[in-house]
């Protein structure tokens, strides 16, 4: 393992074929078997997992992206992931919503709505694999850009070890090929450093425009990128001070790497604007504000960001105009919504918490990482011809896992993805330093890379409710976290292979876990039961549920107390009978459930407002308060009805009794807490 010869290097050039070759073959064969078990893995995941929550409104919007440029639907994150997932369906016909391309902005919720019935009226398979084929093509650039950097900083067997790590770390797994953000900006902005570290040894016009087109890429995965800006500033003007490398006058280099940051970031930003198409507005056709960002806070945050200084400096640079419209509404919803309720360790929290992420890292890291990150560390510390590399990949890690903690959101380990990339070439390009003046260890780091090969397939397809062994393994994550760690909606396949396979009639069997109903109706052979998130972003009609169920009761972890309230608290008196995936629970057996029956006449009477049928709605709320009247959530039901109807004092009543009963427990009911505000100020308002 050394550095400064090739792998096959000293090896006798002897017999035809030569040694060598056969040599320089079979080196060249291990990274290609690495990076062909990831691409499988990706595959495995995208063909057997159903959409996760986010997937539908961001295929539905990346469609919408290449159809008409309505770039007014699902502003949230930037457009290069969606529009690459989408590719593929531009020469497909579909079904699509009947609220014209390009004419409205596509408010939030009716988003959600919008792209789980696009899935499933053209076919949810159908769409999902090749999107999320043409989505994992990020996460395999992500592990090139691994081997190549590791290999480029520590020598051939670095790159090897580091491949091997990423291509069978769960979480990239997970991750790589859901149509989501969160791989692309872990790829977009390892990226931007290592270019940057590569003009920084040899200052190219090819190297520059490649740092260019890297960090353009980056602003165009997530807003996320923001948070990259000073640090890869901070390491232009760290690599030319420390590690001038005998370029001239110091002054005179730090001016030229400063002046050629500022063009990256232009010509970054330009590439970001060329993503929406150079189109200022959301909306193609619009020569005016089509969406207020002031509002559009007010509507989707909560008081301690909307008034926040970070806030009115979003709004403030939305005022200059210099970026496109849809971006800044996505700035202002992150920013908005970055303080929701959290539970870790069975315990409710009002908003995130500093040290959630810190024990994610612990729980959700593979043994192998976990192990081999301060043995890395730890080597290369002594290596005083690697500072450099140690600078450029240990500073953006650090800083990212820093302001991390600042996140009022925790929402699973995807939010932290982007430092894995460069703890994984720290732990691999350390580890093989180390072989060298330990030789012994070489074994060592062989039998965790064997066991660390071996635990994706101990849990496959189940990656994303992966934890490590030292946590209690893939069953246990639920006891750590409540959330998209154990169930992100991929698991609504696991029930209707459990019916299947154990021939259960779908009559007596029932269903609640997370996602959108469309969605989970369409999926499940059972009856459906009210969950938080059919009831957030349900606009098609439920169907009620009975007080009392029996049968084969299928309910996903993050729905069970303390997370999910008491409305499935019946099924914990008693033991499951299995659990599925690491997220769905299984139980049999006769269950009262009056609160899940009160929630899914709550969510029928918001179907029935959404279609202003009025009396109905009236009669479903009525139906849910006569069942638990003292559940603060019927009440709010029966409110927003009685606003509707245009009866302000009587739905003032309810709203106040909503927020009396929602004192029993506001941790729990805090969102509701702060929705119930939202309505009577609006009361006030008319």
């Amino acid at each position: 393992m050394n550095n400064e010869i090739e792998p096959a290097a000293g090896i006798e050039n002897s017999g035809k074929p030569s040694r060598r070759r056969i040599a320089r073959i079979l080196f060249a064969l291990i990274p290609a078997l690495l990076f062909s078990a990831f691409s499988v893995q990706l595959w495995y995941h995208a063909t057997r997992t159903s959409p996760v929550v986010d997937e539908p409104a961001h295929i539905l919007a990346g469609y919408r992206y290449w159809e008409c440029k309505d770039f007014g639907i699902n502003p949230e994150h930037p457009p290069l992931v969606k529009l690459l997932a989408t590719a593929p369906l531009m020469f497909r016909q579909f079904e699509t919503p009947d609220t014209g391309c390009g004419t409205q902005i596509t408010a939030k919720v009716p988003g959600f709505v919008q792209g789980n019935t696009f899935l499933v009226e053209n076919g949810v398979d159908s769409i999902v694999v090749p999107v999320r084929l043409a989505a994992a093509l990020i996460s395999l650039f992500l592990a090139v850009l691994v081997f190549l950097a590791a290999r480029e900083m520590f020598g051939f067997w670095a790159g090897v070890t580091a491949l091997a790590l990423l291509a069978f770390e769960p979480n990239f797994i997970a991750n790589g090929s859901i149509v989501t953000t969160d791989m692309a900006i872990s790829a977009t902005a390892f990226a931007a450093v290592y270019a940057i570290y590569r003009y920084g040894s040899k200052s190219t016009w090819l190297r520059f425009f490649i740092a260019a087109a890297a960090l353009g890429l980056m602003f165009a995965s997530k807003h996320s990128a923001l948070f990259f800006l000073p640090v890869l500033f901070a390491l232009v003007l760290a690599d030319a001070l420390i590690f001038r490398n005998g370029e001239g006058a110091v002054v005179k280099l730090v001016g030229k790497r400063t002046a050629s940051f500022a063009v990256w970031v232009i010509i970054g930003f330009t590439i970001l604007w060329a993503f929406y198409g150079f189109q200022h507005y959301s909306l193609p056709r619009a020569n005016a504000e089509t969406v207020s960002l002031q509002q559009y806070a007010l509507e989707y945050g909560r008081p301690e960001t909307i008034n926040s200084l970070t806030m009115k400096l979003v709004q403030g640079i939305g005022g200059l105009g210099i970026l496109p419209e849809s971006f800044m509404v996505g700035l202002t919803d992150i920013t908005a919504a970055n303080s929701r309720d959290a539970l870790i360790l069975n315990r409710p929290y009002s908003t995130g918490q500093w040290w959630y992420f810190p024990l994610v890292f612990v729980v959700k890291s593979s043994v192998a990482l976990l192990l081999l990150l301060p043995v890395g560390l730890f080597a290369l510390a002594f290596e005083k011809d690697k500072r450099r590399e140690l600078l450029f990949l240990l500073v953006p890690a650090i800083v990212y896992f820093g302001i991390s903690l600042t996140f009022g959101f925790n929402s699973g380990v995807r939010h932290l993805l982007p430092v894995y990339p460069f703890f994984i070439v720290i732990a691999a390009g350390g580890s093989v330093l180390l072989c060298r003046r330990l030789p012994a260890f070489r074994y060592l780091l062989g039998a965790i890379l064997v066991f660390h090969a071996i635990t994706p397939l101990r849990i496959a397809p189940n990656y994303m409710a992966f934890s490590n062994d030292f946590a209690g393994g893939l069953n246990e994550t639920y006891n750590y976290f409540r959330d998209a760690n154990v169930d992100y909606g991929q698991s609504l396949k696991l029930p209707a292979e459990y019916v299947e396979q154990n021939n259960i009639d779908p009559n007596k069997c029932w269903f609640a876990g997370p996602g959108n109903y469309v969605m989970v109706k369409a999926m499940q052979p059972c009856h459906v039961m009210s969950s938080r998130m059919t009831r957030l972003f349900g606009e098609m009609m439920v169907d009620p549920v009975p007080t009392v169920i029996e049968g084969t009761i299928f309910v996903s972890a993050n729905e069970l107390p303390p997370r999910g309230g008491p409305e499935y608290a019946p099924m914990t008196k008693s033991a499951p009978i299995t659990m599925l995936g690491g997220a769905v629970f299984v139980y049999q057996g006769r269950f009262e459930i009056p609160i899940a029956a009160a929630l899914s006449h709550v969510n029928r009477a918001a179907a029935f407002v959404r279609s202003n049928q009025l009396d109905e709605a009236d009669a479903e709320a009525k139906t849910a308060i006569e069942i638990c009247p003292d559940d603060p959530r019927m009440h709010a039901s029966f409110a927003n009805v009685l606003a509707r109807k245009g009866r302000k004092a009587e739905a003032r009543t309810e709203f106040e009794t909503a927020l009396e009963l929602a004192k029993a427990d506001p941790t729990f009911f805090l969102n509701l807490t702060v929705a119930v505000r939202k309505q009577v100020a609006r009361l006030d308002d008319k």
